[in-house]
């Protein structure tokens, strides 16, 4: 009993000391819940049936994101909680001199940290709570399109989980307390506050070359991304080459900055310059793990958090704009039966079904799209460079008006020597305009066709699986024109009566066409399998992207900003000595500007070297699927990413200052 009430006067006796650790505990928790509530949310079962495919994926990609936020939480619970240790070294060192052994000073602290962590569990719930409420919103809004079935609820899956999580976290923080307790010496804890901290320099060749090491693994590691991408057989080696340059540039820089501040004595010896500098590099080297840590998180958090909240808008834009079809059929036209007759002999029950549809033929040639771009500079990834060899489709100038009509987009009408080419492909659209403008002549048959306009149509003809805004050209010719061609597929169109009807004629055409649709003989596609499984499902994903890169940004700047406050807090005697020998106000405060600037730039600077490159290797996967410039929208991520970091930044600065100004330096 006589221990409880210790364990709670020192709390309450402690509590600013407690404030920093508790707002982390209480801010991991309030995020971690938050973020595992967003897959036990029911609103999201608005995404319909199609999205039942990808549930069991969605869950698994949830698990293993969890694991990796509890394990990035831990870090940032373990790291706040020696800052503690560290700010009560001396109260724990009168203990020890009192007569109280080791175990019972443990028990006091590991009592401490239970009540804390307890406390701040329940309040990161309450605020997990509310910050899940509005996440749902918000991906109510970005994925069913609004937020009319939001309702209140509290996950008792993420309750569960999250307390589990923490609870083994506080676990390893109490062991880590009591095996710090139980291997300190006395001396140490009553010379806590005026211990300097040692500058342990290398061997200015070894540290150089270490530098130079890292430099040039950093280099030859970028140098393979961008040349091999995401390919699974390079990617460990890349991922390797980069860690280890990472870790050899922080580990070496603070050597390398001491040699060259020693051969810049002007600068060196101004003002409370060698002060700074000696504070700074000694950071550094005791650091430079927690660098490396921050530097991966914030590159990271740079990478995920771009493309999240990019990615997400540029979907929803296509959504919206690109399905004017319920459905799309396309069926081989040699020796088979239109889509709707294959239907109706296969017990489908689809034109019955249809409010209005369009049935027409697709024609080819020997034209290839690489016929039209010839002596063109093309943009492309592997997979449009294996498109441009395919076969330009062609479709009567009636047949082409009949999509036209049902999709109510804008409809054509050709001389007997036109031709028009319909092409939404962005990658492509410069060159299909170069053609149209630089020759555009074209020979089918006997007839000489030229384009009635000098820029192509941008209408959707069909649906597809990955974007609806892939069509390289498709060439609208006069009818009589087509009789000399070659058909080659039927192509079918349709909207259907209602959503629940589309769901249920979907299921039939997928249980009869199965296989024959993974053999590539029949293709078919309906909206919401689109907006639901491909949209939606990677909506989902860029969402949980997007929020575990502010849950990295958030971890990185509260790690940045609390070990820099407990610097301040470790350094007030130095702080105090600097103005005893006559240093004023202004140049404690720039001192402390500098160090604090740098040290938040350190990690920064590296990650967004190595972010910019990542992200191009990223979004030339990305954008040939959404045919949307997403590096545009990146710069407004960055923007956001930056504005944080200010932010932080000048908090951190501001709450530095006041830790001085306690001990009235004028």
């Amino acid at each position: 009993m006589m221990s409880f009430k210790l364990i709670v006067k020192n709390v309450g006796r402690s509590i600013k000391d407690y404030s920093i650790y508790f707002l982390t505990l209480a801010l991991g928790v309030s995020l971690f819940y938050a973020f595992n509530s967003i897959s036990s949310q029911p609103d999201l079962d608005e995404l319909n049936y199609a999205m039942e495919l990808f549930e069991d994926a969605l869950v698994t990609y949830l698990g293993i994101l969890s694991k990796f936020i509890a394990v990035i939480l831990a870090f940032l619970v373990i790291y706040a909680n020696q800052f503690i240790m560290k700010r009560r070294k001396k109260e724990l060192g009168v203990y020890m001199s009192l007569g109280m052994n080791k175990w019972k000073i443990s028990s006091i602290f590991v009592g401490e940290t239970f009540l804390v962590g307890l406390f701040a569990l329940f309040v990161g719930l309450g605020l997990g709570f509310l910050l899940s409420q509005g996440i749902s919103m918000l991906a109510l809004k970005l994925f069913v399109g609004n937020a009319s079935g939001f309702q209140l609820m509290f996950s008792t899956g993420a309750m569960k989980e999250t307390i589990l999580s923490f609870a083994i976290i506080f676990v390893i923080v109490m062991l880590f307390n009591t095996r710090t307790i139980m291997n300190i010496k006395l001396i140490d804890l009553l010379t806590a506050n005026r211990k300097n901290q040692e500058l342990k320099t290398h061997n200015k060749w070894v540290a150089t070359l270490l530098f130079l090491l890292s430099i040039a693994s950093l280099i030859i590691g970028i140098t393979c991304l961008l040349k091999y991408g995401l390919n699974k057989d390079y990617l460990a080696w890349i991922v390797g080459l980069l860690a280890v340059g990472i870790i050899l540039f922080y580990y070496s820089v603070s050597s390398v900055m001491i040699v060259l501040a020693n051969r810049n004595k002007r600068i060196y010896l101004k003002n409370l310059n060698v002060f700074s500098f000696r504070q700074l590099t000694s950071k550094m080297q005791t650091n430079f793990l927690v660098m490396v840590v921050l530097c991966g998180l914030l590159f990271a958090s740079l990478v995920i958090l771009g493309t999240g909240f990019s990615t997400t808008s540029s979907m929803n834009k296509q959504a919206t704009q690109s399905t004017p079809f319920d459905l799309t059929i396309i069926a081989p036209f040699e020796g088979n039966a239109s889509p709707l007759e294959k239907a109706k002999n296969d017990g489908i029950p689809l034109e019955e079904n249809l409010e209005d549809y369009a049935e027409t033929i697709l024609y080819e040639t020997e034209l290839t799209y690489g016929d039209l771009f010839q002596g063109q500079k093309l943009d492309l990834s592997e997979t449009e460079k294996e498109m441009v060899k395919s076969h330009i489709t062609f479709i009567s100038e009636t047949d082409y008006n009949k999509q036209m009509e049902l999709s109510g987009q804008k409809q054509v009408q050709l001389d007997d020597n036109e031709y028009m080419i319909n092409a939404n492909h962005e990658r492509t659209e410069k060159n299909m305009k170069y053609y149209l403008e630089h020759d555009g002549k074209l020979t089918l048959g006997n007839r000489d066709l030229n384009p009635s306009q000098k820029a192509e149509l941008k209408n959707i003809i069909l649906l597809t699986t990955s974007t609806m805004t892939n069509d390289m050209g498709t060439i609208v010719v006069p009818d009589d024109i087509v009789q000399e061609l070659t058909p080659n597929s039927y192509l079918l169109n349709g909207k259907f009566t209602s959503k629940e009807v589309e769901g249920m004629v979907y299921e039939k055409i997928n249980n009869k066409w199965i296989e024959q649709s993974l053999d590539g003989s029949i293709f078919y596609i309906t909206h919401s399998v689109i907006h639901d499984s491909y949209f939606g499902t990677f909506g989902v994903i860029a969402f949980i992207c997007s929020y575990l890169g502010i849950v990295l940004m958030i971890v990185t700047l509260s790690v940045l900003a609390l070990q820099q406050l407990t610097e301040t807090q470790d350094n007030k005697e130095r702080y105090k000595t600097l103005a005893k020998i006559g240093a004023n106000k202004k140049m404690i405060h720039t001192s402390l500007f500098r160090q604090i600037g740098f040290y938040f730039l350190a990690p920064l600077v590296l990650a967004i070297l190595l972010s910019i490159f990542a992200t191009r290797v990223v979004l030339d996967k990305l954008e040939p699927f959404f045919e949307i410039s997403i590096s545009q929208n990146m710069m407004i991520s960055f923007g956001i990413i930056l504005l944080l970091y200010v932010i932080y930044f000048f908090a951190t600065y501001q709450s530095a200052k006041q830790i001085i100004v306690e001990d009235k330096i004028k």
